[in-house]
């Protein structure tokens, strides 16, 4: 076995490595310092936001916090408990409806032999490349005439869309899970639904996870969904859309607005941070197979 050679960097790749450095800094910084002003001016009183919000607080107060869940932080009848309810409902039922239809279908077309099997691969992908406001006007006039509008019995039946992003990915996974899997199990009389659930399932279960979490993220931080369908059930960033566009409870009341913000952003920064190497490994590994 020959050694490895290490070779050493030259001074056009120090310089590289320096510019690159400096410029994923200042991305950095450009991400961070919204949260770190926000983070600060949750702890100052009005009085002080009016006169400097851009200086360090001298207040420090930390039961701005307190008050986002005593009652301080709402619009009209809705109160922060209601809109992190709605937000946790929403999160739950539209990944799981999205992710479950995206599953079965991404199963079906990549393991399956059926006339039009590649079209309907085909229309997948340009329907993934049409922007979603070309589509809007269409799928509220059909959700409307379906009586589905502020409707949380009837919502869910538009989030599983079934063709979108996940399905790729997904059907690359099973693309590349090897059929001798399924033929072993069919010799020994198992059948469709067992082969699914007990042996194929299991093999992509790390990708539906990443897939769970990086959709709950995005749900979480959805708010155009919510104004458009679900006006009468705010969840939390459709919530803190009203309340800053809400001269009658936004007045006096910018720390609150700043705290519920943080409030609101610890989760699914807590989320990523722990599943990070999770997301980036099987989302990776699923859209390369195909």
């Amino acid at each position: 076995m020959k050694p490895l050679i290490h070779r050493k960097s030259s001074k056009q790749d120090i310089a590289i490595a320096i510019i690159f450095f400096i410029i994923f800094l200042v991305l950095a910084f450009i991400f961070v310092y919204p949260m770190i002003w926000a983070l600060n001016n949750s702890l100052k009183t009005y009085e002080e936001f009016i006169q400097d919000n851009f200086g360090i607080t001298k207040s420090w107060l930390f039961e701005n916090y307190l008050r986002v869940f005593a009652g301080d932080f709402h619009y009209k009848n809705f109160y922060y408990e209601h809109m992190l309810f709605n937000s946790l409902w929403m999160l739950v039922v539209q990944v799981f409806v999205n992710v479950a239809s995206s599953t079965l279908l991404a199963y079906a077309v990549a393991r399956f032999r059926f006339p039009g099997r590649g079209f309907l691969y085909a229309v997948v992908i340009f329907a993934n490349t049409i922007p979603i406001i070309g589509a809007g006007p269409q799928a509220f006039k059909l959700i409307n005439q379906l009586g589905m509008i502020n409707n949380p019995f009837t919502i869910w039946i538009s989030w599983a869309a079934g063709f979108d992003f996940a399905f790729i990915v997904l059907y690359g996974y099973f693309k590349g899970i090897s059929p001798s899997y399924s033929e072993s199990a069919y010799i020994d009389g198992a059948g469709e639904f067992r082969v699914f659930f007990k042996i194929i399932l299991p093999q992509v279960m790390p990708c539906i996870a990443a897939i769970c979490i990086t959709q709950a993220i995005g749900v979480w931080n959805n708010y155009s969904t919510v104004m458009v369908y679900m006006r009468e059930y705010p969840n939390l960033a459709y919530g803190l859309y009203l309340f800053e566009t809400d001269k009658n409870y936004i007045r006096n009341s910018m720390p609150i607005y700043f705290a519920a913000s943080i409030i609101s952003c610890v989760p699914v920064i807590v989320l990523y941070a722990c599943t990070q190497k999770l997301i980036l490994t099987n989302m990776t590994a699923g859209g390369l197979k195909g």
